[in-house]
């Protein structure tokens, strides 16, 4: 099991300075190391080492070796991802990945000491309560940035632990995420998203006013007012995905809805709330805090969840009308999406029984 945290970092004298031109140079090797791969339509890492590393280090001579072979990495990585399509890119001041040979943090104590172009830099940061429990955990990488905006940097430690043992009774909950109901649960739960829209739509029309004006008053207002409306939705989605793992079940079911935004669109006002939807980060949050408790998230097929009965089966586009599910076959009734919560539920089954020996349940009411 692995999981980031983040702090944020106090430099000595000079040791912001430092940190920003080890970036730069950081850059620098990677442009290199990219521009070769490219022109060799390669993202082989010991021929990029062979062919750059040398004229690397004499361009940047003060950039430590293994931020240089970090670098060339970086390159390879991003050459791979693009299938050498394309040469890769990168900002003088993104981030910087460091391995545990040029950097060296201690949690128990709060502090860092991190290589850079003018030697070793101890950087101290607070401990607060909640990160106590990774202090047994191992780290295996870091990761440093910098926020232009705010001028400070940050460490971003990623840490490793045994997984958690795991759950022998399976319990399947499935979830229906949508736009009008942020989560529908098969086990009748719902968490709708009045709050979410009453936030949003106040945000809007603020945003709409201050940029009428355009004032360089209204400006500062806006740039206080970014990201606010993002953090209500990111903690709405965390308290709604820490109630349903802690539930009594052991596995949630979930569309996959990898492909949802570039399906046919029915409208601008509905291209709208499309890209307003945060399911991905619901996904997310609810497959960390699941794993932490020896857990799991399975993705089934969406298709036709919303068409078909839950309990005959009977599959057909009328049958869905707004919220409402009637079955033209059976005519059972039941609200859209639990409709659908329960179709998923059972889709997890399926999908779980190929997988696991215990026999699953569903949550069914």
């Amino acid at each position: 099991m692995i999981r980031t945290i983040t702090f944020k970092l106090l430099l000595p004298d000079g040791g912001s300075t430092a940190l920003l031109d080890t970036m730069r140079a950081y850059s620098t090797a990677f442009s290199a190391s990219a521009q070769w791969g490219f022109e060799n339509q390669t993202w082989n890492k010991v021929e990029n080492h062979k062919a750059t590393y040398k004229s690397v280090r004499e361009t940047v001579p003060d950039l430590p070796s293994s931020l240089v072979q970090g670098a060339r990495d970086c390159a390879c990585e991003a050459l791979k991802a693009t299938k050498c399509k394309t040469i890769p890119e990168r900002k003088p001041l993104a981030a910087m990945r460091y391995n545990q040979r040029v950097i060296t943090v201690n949690l128990i104590h709060g502090f860092a000491t991190i290589a850079s172009m003018k030697g070793r830099i101890k950087a101290t940061f607070s401990i607060s309560e909640y990160h106590h429990q990774y202090l047994s955990w191992k780290v295996t990488s870091s990761t440093l940035s910098y926020d232009r905006r705010k001028k400070m940097f940050y460490l971003h430690i990623s840490m490793e632990h045994p997984d958690a043992e795991k759950v022998q009774e399976v319990k399947v909950l499935g979830i229906d995420r949508g736009i009008v109901n942020v989560a529908v649960c098969s086990d009748n739960t719902f968490f709708n998203s009045k709050q979410v829209k009453r936030v949003r739509s106040k945000y809007a029309h603020l945003r709409q006013e201050l940029q009428s004006k355009g004032t360089r008053s209204a400006k500062r207002k806006l740039r206080r007012m970014a990201g606010r409306e993002r953090r209500f939705v990111t903690d709405t989605n965390h308290c709604i995905a820490k109630q349903i793992v802690s539930s009594e079940y052991t596995v949630f079911a979930l569309e996959d809805l990898s492909k949802i935004r570039v399906q046919k669109r029915r409208g601008t006002e509905f291209n709208r709330k499309l890209n307003n939807w945060s399911f991905y980060e619901l996904e997310q949050f609810l497959r960390y805090k699941a794993e932490g408790l020896g857990k799991r998230v399975v993705l089934i097929d969406a298709r036709y969840t919303s068409q078909k009965c839950s309990v005959c089966g009977h599959t057909y586009k009328g049958n869905r009308e707004g919220s409402l599910f009637r079955c033209r076959k059976c005519g059972f009734q039941l609200h859209a999406d639990l409709n659908a919560a329960r179709n998923i539920a059972q889709a997890g089954i399926s999908c779980l029984g190929r997988l696991s020996v215990n026999q699953p349940n569903v949550a069914h009411s």
